[in-house]
């Protein structure tokens, strides 16, 4: 089960419920909500792009913001969990970072035990908590840490205690140069601890304050490192448009032709890298 790129709605007596992942599915929402359904006497939005924007759809009638429904992650992808909300980071990029969504970092009591885990920062909990989350993943036949590890916080004691797991997909992130030098230390220790590198997978943030050919450069050095990069393009909080190229961007030279070409070379496997292969020092 993938994640959905649209909003995921469904009724409950004459209740409908939106819940919408991203910004620039607003608009779709609000028309949704306006068009009405017979079927329907009012509706519940919810969901990381309401909490950013909430003003966009409050105020219609019949509309209510809701927050933090039971069940609602396992609405949206079945196999998908969190075992703590929020993040201590402050990533200028960030929405949770930002405290806009989420709040402050939490570890929770119980959740649901399934292979997708979505915490924001697992390795921000204390050891006590990231053992007993290990433990209960042993039980499944794999396991998908789905929104990243943070390299900074990512010690051997983790890494040890992630090689105990069945066929688990390790994501890292490496959202700058600045961040080369935790993300090699991350690497180490997985693979030191016993983790294939076919089990490392590594986010890398494009478009944030930077120029294309830095953006390339960055994934290209993952991929020097037999590790997969999965570039992520960075979006203002508050886009309505998905996948704009913002006048900021442009200034560092980004078009959109190049933002579909990084995208396409990595996810599509179309074209050719912007620049050679780096070699890792």
């Amino acid at each position: 089960m993938g994640w959905p790129k649209a909003i995921t709605q469904w009724w409950s007596d004459d209740v409908g419920y939106l819940s919408i992942p991203f910004t620039w599915l607003l608009p779709e929402a609000r028309q949704r909500v306006i068009q009405g359904n017979m079927f329907v006497s009012r509706w519940v939005v919810g969901g990381p792009a309401v909490e950013l924007l909430s003003s966009y759809l409050a105020g219609l009638a019949n509309v209510e913001i809701g927050h933090g429904m039971a069940g609602i992650l396992q609405r949206v992808n079945p196999e998908a969990t969190r075992t703590t909300l929020g993040c201590p980071n402050r990533c200028r990029f960030c929405a949770i970072g930002q405290r806009r969504i989420e709040g402050k970092f939490r570890e929770l009591d119980d959740w649901p035990n399934l292979p997708i885990v979505c915490d924001s920062n697992l390795t921000a909990a204390s050891m006590r908590h990231f053992e007993k989350v290990i433990s209960r993943l042993r039980d499944l036949s794999w396991c998908d840490f789905n929104q990243g590890l943070d390299c900074s916080r990512l010690t051997q004691p983790h890494a040890r205690l992630l090689a105990t797991l069945n066929r688990p997909v390790i994501r890292l992130a490496l959202d700058s140069d600045a961040e080369r030098v935790p993300w090699e230390s991350a690497v180490h220790r997985l693979l030191d601890a016993g983790l294939a590198k076919r089990s490392i997978r590594s986010y890398v943030l494009v478009g944030f304050d930077e120029s294309p050919a830095a953006a390339w450069e960055r994934c290209e050095w993952i991929e020097a490192w037999g590790i997969k990069a999965y570039p992520q393009w960075f979006h203002a909080l508050d886009a309505l448009e998905r996948n704009r190229v913002t006048f900021e961007q442009v200034a560092h030279g980004w078009t959109y032709a190049e933002q579909q070409r990084i995208m396409g070379y990595y996810y599509r496997h179309r074209g050719q890298p912007g620049v050679l292969h780096a070699i890792p020092q």
